[in-house]
Protein backbone atom coordinates (compact mmCIF):
# COMPACT_ATOMS: atom_id res chain seq x y z
CA UNK A 1 0.00 0.00 0.00
CA UNK A 2 1.42 3.19 -0.99
CA UNK A 3 0.11 6.49 1.36
CA UNK A 4 0.37 10.28 0.27
CA UNK A 5 0.10 13.17 2.78
CA UNK A 6 -2.22 15.91 2.25
CA UNK A 7 -2.28 19.43 3.93
CA UNK A 8 -4.21 22.40 4.47
CA UNK A 9 -3.06 25.13 6.24
CA UNK A 10 -5.28 27.81 7.11
CA UNK A 11 -4.83 31.22 8.88
CA UNK A 12 -6.07 29.88 11.85
CA UNK A 13 -4.94 25.97 11.95
CA UNK A 14 -3.15 23.12 9.68
CA UNK A 15 -4.54 19.96 8.96
CA UNK A 16 -1.90 17.43 7.92
CA UNK A 17 -4.24 14.17 6.74
CA UNK A 18 -2.39 10.46 5.81
CA UNK A 19 -4.14 8.72 2.62
CA UNK A 20 -3.87 5.35 1.23
CA UNK A 21 -3.78 4.40 -2.33
CA UNK A 22 -7.56 2.96 -2.07
CA UNK A 23 -8.36 6.31 -0.61
CA UNK A 24 -8.96 5.95 2.90
CA UNK A 25 -7.97 8.27 5.90
CA UNK A 26 -5.51 6.36 8.07
CA UNK A 27 -4.49 9.42 9.99
CA UNK A 28 -4.77 13.04 10.29
CA UNK A 29 -3.94 15.57 13.21
CA UNK A 30 -4.48 19.36 13.41
CA UNK A 31 -2.02 21.72 14.92
CA UNK A 32 -1.54 25.61 14.02
CA UNK A 33 -1.44 28.50 12.01
CA UNK A 34 0.88 27.66 8.56
CA UNK A 35 0.44 31.66 7.59
CA UNK A 36 3.68 33.03 8.11
CA UNK A 37 1.86 36.29 7.93
CA UNK A 38 -0.54 35.51 10.93
CA UNK A 39 2.22 33.25 13.24
CA UNK A 40 5.52 34.33 11.32
CA UNK A 41 7.94 32.17 9.34
CA UNK A 42 9.20 29.86 11.90
CA UNK A 43 6.60 29.16 13.58
CA UNK A 44 4.27 28.48 10.17
CA UNK A 45 6.93 25.97 9.43
CA UNK A 46 7.18 24.33 12.67
CA UNK A 47 3.46 23.73 12.92
CA UNK A 48 3.25 22.19 9.49
CA UNK A 49 6.39 19.79 10.35
CA UNK A 50 4.18 18.93 13.41
CA UNK A 51 1.24 18.47 11.96
CA UNK A 52 2.44 15.51 8.90
CA UNK A 53 4.88 14.02 12.10
CA UNK A 54 1.76 13.80 14.30
CA UNK A 55 -0.61 12.61 11.78
CA UNK A 56 1.98 9.84 10.49
CA UNK A 57 1.65 8.75 14.10
CA UNK A 58 -1.64 8.46 14.45
CA UNK A 59 -1.54 6.17 11.32
CA UNK A 60 1.09 4.23 12.69
CA UNK A 61 3.20 4.70 9.33
CA UNK A 62 7.27 6.49 9.08
CA UNK A 63 7.75 8.89 6.90
CA UNK A 64 9.60 6.67 4.84
CA UNK A 65 6.16 4.70 4.23
CA UNK A 66 5.23 8.06 2.43
CA UNK A 67 4.97 8.18 -1.34
CA UNK A 68 4.04 12.61 -2.04
CA UNK A 69 3.20 15.14 -0.14
CA UNK A 70 1.08 18.06 -1.09
CA UNK A 71 0.81 21.12 0.85
CA UNK A 72 -2.10 23.83 0.30
CA UNK A 73 -1.58 26.28 2.24
CA UNK A 74 -2.71 30.00 3.25
CA UNK A 75 -0.60 32.82 2.07
CA UNK A 76 1.42 30.48 -0.44
CA UNK A 77 1.52 32.88 -3.09
CA UNK A 78 4.91 34.05 -5.09
CA UNK A 79 8.65 32.46 -4.57
CA UNK A 80 8.63 35.03 -1.48
CA UNK A 81 6.57 32.35 0.23
CA UNK A 82 8.64 29.52 -0.06
CA UNK A 83 10.45 29.22 2.70
CA UNK A 84 7.80 28.00 4.85
CA UNK A 85 6.88 24.89 3.32
CA UNK A 86 10.80 24.57 2.43
CA UNK A 87 11.72 24.50 5.65
CA UNK A 88 8.86 22.83 7.56
CA UNK A 89 9.86 19.80 5.09
CA UNK A 90 13.61 20.43 5.90
CA UNK A 91 12.43 19.71 9.33
CA UNK A 92 11.40 16.85 8.39
CA UNK A 93 14.20 15.27 6.70
CA UNK A 94 11.36 14.94 3.43
CA UNK A 95 13.68 14.68 0.04
CA UNK A 96 10.61 12.79 -1.83
CA UNK A 97 7.79 14.40 -4.49
CA UNK A 98 6.25 17.32 -3.00
CA UNK A 99 3.03 19.76 -4.96
CA UNK A 100 2.99 23.13 -3.56
CA UNK A 101 -0.16 25.07 -4.28
CA UNK A 102 -2.01 27.64 -2.44
CA UNK A 103 -5.15 26.39 -0.16
CA UNK A 104 -7.83 27.42 -2.13
CA UNK A 105 -6.16 25.24 -4.86
CA UNK A 106 -7.00 22.21 -2.57
CA UNK A 107 -10.42 23.39 -1.57
CA UNK A 108 -11.56 23.56 -4.92
CA UNK A 109 -10.09 20.05 -5.56
CA UNK A 110 -11.80 18.49 -3.01
CA UNK A 111 -15.05 20.78 -3.46
CA UNK A 112 -15.25 20.20 -7.26
CA UNK A 113 -13.39 17.01 -7.46
CA UNK A 114 -11.16 18.75 -9.73
CA UNK A 115 -13.64 19.33 -12.04
CA UNK A 116 -15.07 22.61 -13.38
CA UNK A 117 -16.66 24.98 -11.22
CA UNK A 118 -15.42 27.44 -8.15
CA UNK A 119 -14.71 27.52 -4.87
CA UNK A 120 -14.79 30.27 -1.55
CA UNK A 121 -12.85 30.18 1.32
CA UNK A 122 -13.65 32.44 4.01
CA UNK A 123 -11.88 31.88 7.33
CA UNK A 124 -9.01 33.84 8.72
CA UNK A 125 -8.96 35.21 5.27
CA UNK A 126 -10.59 34.75 1.77
CA UNK A 127 -10.07 33.99 -1.89
CA UNK A 128 -11.65 32.18 -4.33
CA UNK A 129 -10.91 29.74 -7.18
CA UNK A 130 -12.74 28.23 -10.06
CA UNK A 131 -12.20 26.59 -13.50
CA UNK A 132 -14.05 26.30 -16.60
CA UNK A 133 -15.19 23.54 -19.15
CA UNK A 134 -12.09 24.23 -21.16
CA UNK A 135 -9.64 23.95 -18.08
CA UNK A 136 -8.72 28.02 -17.77
CA UNK A 137 -8.58 28.84 -13.91
CA UNK A 138 -8.92 31.95 -12.37
CA UNK A 139 -8.44 33.16 -8.84
CA UNK A 140 -9.85 36.52 -6.87
CA UNK A 141 -8.23 38.09 -4.15
CA UNK A 142 -6.38 36.34 -1.56
CA UNK A 143 -4.49 39.99 -0.84
CA UNK A 144 -4.26 39.21 2.68
CA UNK A 145 -5.83 41.11 4.89
CA UNK A 146 -3.94 44.77 4.58
CA UNK A 147 -4.51 44.70 0.36
CA UNK A 148 -8.12 42.68 0.78
CA UNK A 149 -9.34 39.06 2.19
CA UNK A 150 -13.11 40.59 1.57
CA UNK A 151 -15.85 39.19 3.22
CA UNK A 152 -13.23 36.84 5.75
CA UNK A 153 -13.02 36.26 9.39
CA UNK A 154 -10.21 39.59 9.51
CA UNK A 155 -12.27 41.97 7.65
CA UNK A 156 -15.68 41.24 10.09
CA UNK A 157 -13.85 41.37 12.81
CA UNK A 158 -12.75 44.21 11.90
CA UNK A 159 -15.47 45.81 11.03
CA UNK A 160 -17.14 44.94 14.31
CA UNK A 161 -14.28 46.26 16.53
CA UNK A 162 -14.79 50.00 14.45
CA UNK A 163 -18.32 49.77 14.94
CA UNK A 164 -18.26 49.49 18.62
CA UNK A 165 -15.78 51.98 18.89
CA UNK A 166 -18.04 54.18 16.54
CA UNK A 167 -21.29 52.85 19.33
CA UNK A 168 -19.02 53.96 22.23
CA UNK A 169 -18.24 57.89 21.46
CA UNK A 170 -21.50 58.20 19.92
CA UNK A 171 -20.93 58.18 16.08
CA UNK A 172 -23.14 54.67 15.82
CA UNK A 173 -26.57 53.89 17.56
CA UNK A 174 -26.41 51.42 20.29
CA UNK A 175 -25.01 48.27 19.49
CA UNK A 176 -25.12 44.82 21.66
CA UNK A 177 -20.76 44.37 19.77
CA UNK A 178 -20.02 47.31 22.65
CA UNK A 179 -20.85 44.32 25.14
CA UNK A 180 -19.19 41.32 23.05
CA UNK A 181 -16.09 43.56 22.72
CA UNK A 182 -15.86 44.30 26.34
CA UNK A 183 -16.35 40.56 27.27
CA UNK A 184 -13.90 39.06 23.92
CA UNK A 185 -11.46 41.17 25.05
CA UNK A 186 -11.61 41.94 28.62
CA UNK A 187 -11.98 45.69 28.74
CA UNK A 188 -13.94 48.13 30.49
CA UNK A 189 -14.42 50.39 27.24
CA UNK A 190 -13.61 51.99 24.61
CA UNK A 191 -9.57 53.30 26.64
CA UNK A 192 -8.88 49.82 27.70
CA UNK A 193 -9.43 48.62 23.75
CA UNK A 194 -6.74 51.70 23.01
CA UNK A 195 -4.18 50.00 25.64
CA UNK A 196 -4.15 46.96 24.17
CA UNK A 197 -3.64 47.69 20.94
CA UNK A 198 -1.00 50.65 21.61
CA UNK A 199 0.69 47.80 23.89
CA UNK A 200 0.61 45.26 20.85
CA UNK A 201 -1.62 42.77 22.18
CA UNK A 202 -4.52 43.07 19.47
CA UNK A 203 -3.09 41.88 15.52
CA UNK A 204 -4.66 39.98 12.97
CA UNK A 205 -5.55 36.71 14.83
CA UNK A 206 -7.00 38.40 17.63
CA UNK A 207 -9.15 40.65 14.88
CA UNK A 208 -10.19 37.90 13.09
CA UNK A 209 -11.31 36.27 16.46
CA UNK A 210 -13.85 38.63 16.74
CA UNK A 211 -15.98 37.33 13.72
CA UNK A 212 -17.23 34.65 15.90
CA UNK A 213 -18.78 37.23 18.46
CA UNK A 214 -19.92 39.27 15.63
CA UNK A 215 -22.06 36.23 14.56
CA UNK A 216 -23.30 35.27 18.01
CA UNK A 217 -24.52 39.17 18.46
CA UNK A 218 -26.25 38.93 15.21
CA UNK A 219 -28.07 35.60 16.39
CA UNK A 220 -28.84 37.64 19.46
CA UNK A 221 -30.93 39.74 16.78
CA UNK A 222 -28.41 42.97 16.67
CA UNK A 223 -28.92 44.97 13.71
CA UNK A 224 -25.65 46.38 13.38
CA UNK A 225 -24.10 42.77 13.39
CA UNK A 226 -26.56 41.17 10.91
CA UNK A 227 -25.74 44.47 8.82
CA UNK A 228 -22.21 43.72 8.77
CA UNK A 229 -22.43 39.81 8.18
CA UNK A 230 -24.43 40.45 5.42
CA UNK A 231 -22.00 42.75 3.97
CA UNK A 232 -19.19 39.93 4.47
CA UNK A 233 -21.73 37.73 1.92
CA UNK A 234 -22.10 39.48 -0.67
CA UNK A 235 -18.11 40.61 -0.97
CA UNK A 236 -17.44 36.61 -0.90
CA UNK A 237 -20.47 36.43 -3.69
CA UNK A 238 -18.98 39.17 -5.87
CA UNK A 239 -15.58 36.28 -5.60
CA UNK A 240 -17.18 34.29 -6.81
CA UNK A 241 -19.17 36.04 -9.49
CA UNK A 242 -15.25 38.03 -10.92
CA UNK A 243 -14.70 34.37 -11.57
CA UNK A 244 -17.84 33.36 -13.32
CA UNK A 245 -17.67 36.16 -15.44
CA UNK A 246 -14.10 36.19 -16.36
CA UNK A 247 -14.35 32.24 -17.39
CA UNK A 248 -17.45 32.95 -19.21
CA UNK A 249 -19.68 30.56 -17.19
CA UNK A 250 -22.25 33.10 -16.63
CA UNK A 251 -24.60 30.52 -19.27
CA UNK A 252 -23.20 27.19 -17.66
CA UNK A 253 -24.81 25.26 -14.73
CA UNK A 254 -21.90 26.12 -12.50
CA UNK A 255 -21.03 24.54 -8.98
CA UNK A 256 -20.20 27.23 -6.62
CA UNK A 257 -19.07 25.71 -3.15
CA UNK A 258 -18.06 27.25 -0.06
CA UNK A 259 -15.59 26.81 2.59
CA UNK A 260 -14.58 28.52 5.92
CA UNK A 261 -15.43 29.32 9.45
CA UNK A 262 -17.35 32.51 7.89
CA UNK A 263 -20.16 30.54 5.94
CA UNK A 264 -20.97 28.61 9.46
CA UNK A 265 -22.58 32.59 10.16
CA UNK A 266 -26.30 31.08 8.98
CA UNK A 267 -28.41 32.27 7.53
CA UNK A 268 -26.64 36.16 7.90
CA UNK A 269 -23.73 35.47 5.70
CA UNK A 270 -25.10 32.43 3.63
CA UNK A 271 -28.04 33.95 2.25
CA UNK A 272 -27.03 37.15 0.97
CA UNK A 273 -24.01 35.29 -0.54
CA UNK A 274 -26.76 32.64 -2.67
CA UNK A 275 -28.96 35.32 -3.47
CA UNK A 276 -26.44 37.80 -5.73
CA UNK A 277 -25.33 34.92 -7.31
CA UNK A 278 -28.36 33.78 -8.15
CA UNK A 279 -29.34 37.11 -9.45
CA UNK A 280 -26.25 37.43 -11.46
CA UNK A 281 -25.38 33.82 -12.51
CA UNK A 282 -29.15 31.88 -11.89
CA UNK A 283 -28.06 28.80 -13.40
CA UNK A 284 -24.87 28.40 -10.27
CA UNK A 285 -25.60 25.25 -8.28
CA UNK A 286 -24.81 25.39 -4.72
CA UNK A 287 -22.71 23.25 -2.81
CA UNK A 288 -20.68 22.88 0.54
CA UNK A 289 -16.89 21.40 0.33
CA UNK A 290 -16.52 17.87 1.56
CA UNK A 291 -14.50 19.84 4.24
CA UNK A 292 -14.59 23.28 6.37
CA UNK A 293 -11.67 25.10 8.27
CA UNK A 294 -13.71 26.19 10.94
CA UNK A 295 -15.56 23.02 11.15
CA UNK A 296 -12.67 21.03 11.87
CA UNK A 297 -11.03 20.07 15.28
CA UNK A 298 -8.80 22.15 17.12
CA UNK A 299 -5.08 22.30 17.45
CA UNK A 300 -3.41 19.56 18.73
CA UNK A 301 -6.24 17.19 17.69
CA UNK A 302 -5.23 13.77 16.08
CA UNK A 303 -6.99 11.15 14.71
CA UNK A 304 -6.73 7.60 13.17
CA UNK A 305 -8.96 4.95 11.53
CA UNK A 306 -8.15 2.39 8.83
CA UNK A 307 -12.01 1.47 8.25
Amino acid sequence: MRYVVGVDGGGTKTTATVVGEDLRVVGSYTNGSSNSRSVGEAQASANIAGAITHALAAANLLLADITAVGLCLAGFDTDLDLPVPQQALQQLGYHGAAILENDVVGAWAGATGAQPGVVVIAGTGSTAFGMNRQGRLYRTDGWDYILGDAGSGYDIGRSGIRLAMKAFDGRAAPTLLTGALKETYGVDGPEGMRRLVDQGHIGKMEIAAFAGAVARTADAGDVAARGILAQAGQDLAEQALAIIRALDMAQDDVLVATVGGVFHAVPWVQEPFRRLIQQQAPRTIPGAAAFARGGRGHPGTATAGRG
